[in-house]
C-alpha cells in the first residue's frame, strides 16, 4: 500500500510515538466504505493517511475512527480506514501515480532527467493533487535548466504543500536562479515564516538581499544565519559576507 513518500533530496523518514488524548470512536456515515489496513514495521499514522486520503493530517480521524489512544503501532495490527466515494475515487488515481512515480524517482537517482520527467508528467496526469510528484518534476526540470517549467511546478507543490517548508525553499531557489529576486525574498520569507529555524532560507534571503543592493537587511540577514549555524563552512562563508558589508 505504501506510497514512497520519499524526494530525491530525502534519505529516509523516522518513525515516531504518536499520541491523541480523548479520542472518541465513531461509525461510517452513510455511503462511506471502511477498508482494513494492515500496519507494517515503523509505519504512522500520517503515512497511512497520506497513502488512503493524500493528507497526513487526517491522522486524527484515523485515530479517531479506531479510538486509538496513544503510543506506536504495533506491526501487524488491522485498523479501518473509512472513505467516502469521493475520496475512494482519489485513492483509485494515487493508486495509478504510484508506479511512473517511482519510476521517476529511480530515473531521476541514476541522473535520467528527461526520462524521469517523463514519468512524473504521467503520474500528475493520474492525480493532480500528487505534490511530492510535483515537487520532483520540478527538480528534474531544475537540474536540466528548464528553470520556468520549474518555478511552475515547485508553485504547484507549495499550493498543495504550503506547510512544507522545504518546498517553499525550492521555489525560492527557483526564483534566484531566474533573477526574480524579490519573489525569491519572498519565498524566503514565507519560508521561514513556516520554519524560523530553517537554515537553507535564510542563508539564500540574505543573498538575495544583497542581489537588489539592500545592504542593511542583507547584513542583518546574516547575522541572523550566524545565530543559527556559527560552526559550518556556510557559517564562514556568512562572516565573509558580514564583514564585506561593513
Amino acid at each position: 500500500m505504501r506510497k514512497p513518500i520519499l524526494t530525491i533530496f530525502v534519505a529516509g523518514v523516522a518513525s515516531m510515538a504518536l499520541s491523541w488524548v480523548g479520542c472518541a470512536s465513531r461509525g461510517p456515515v452513510e455511503g462511506e466504505k471502511v477498508l482494513n489496513h494492515t500496519i507494517e514495521r515503523g509505519e504512522t499514522l500520517e503515512q497511512i493517511a497520506e497513502d488512503y486520503y493524500g493528507d497526513a493530517g487526517r491522522a486524527d480521524d484515523i485515530a479517531r475512527f479506531n479510538e486509538i489512544s496513544g503510543g506506536a503501532l504495533a506491526p501487524g495490527t488491522v485498523i479501518r480506514v473509512s472513505m467516502t466515494p469521493d475520496e475512494m475515487k482519489e485513492l483509485h488515481y494515487r493508486k495509478q501515480a504510484r508506479a511512473p512515480y517511482n519510476d521517476g524517482l529511480e530515473l531521476a537517482s541514476r541522473g535520467s532527467y528527461l526520462e524521469a520527467t517523463e514519468r512524473f508528467q504521467q503520474a500528475v496526469a493520474f492525480d493532480r493533487g500528487f505534490a511530492d510528484a510535483w515537487f520532483n518534476l520540478a527538480l528534474t526540470h531544475q537540474r536540466m535548466g528548464v528553470l520556468d517549467k520549474a518555478v511552475d511546478e515547485y508553485r504547484k507543490a507549495v499550493k498543495l504543500r504550503p506547510d512544507n517548508v522545504d518546498y517553499r525553499y525550492a521555489l525560492g531557489g527557483a526564483f534566484f536562479h531566474v533573477e526574480r529576486y524579490r519573489d525569491a525574498i519572498a519565498t524566503f520569507e514565507k519560508a521561514l515564516k513556516k520554519n524560523p529555524k530553517h537554515r537553507k532560507s535564510q542563508y539564500s534571503l540574505a543573498l538575495a538581499f544583497e542581489k537588489t543592493g539592500d545592504t542593511g537587511r542583507a547584513r542583518a540577514a546574516w547575522e541572523r544565519y550566524l545565530e543559527l549555524d556559527s560552526a559550518s563552512e556556510w557559517a564562514d562563508e556568512a562572516r565573509r559576507h558580514v564583514e564585506a558589508l561593513r
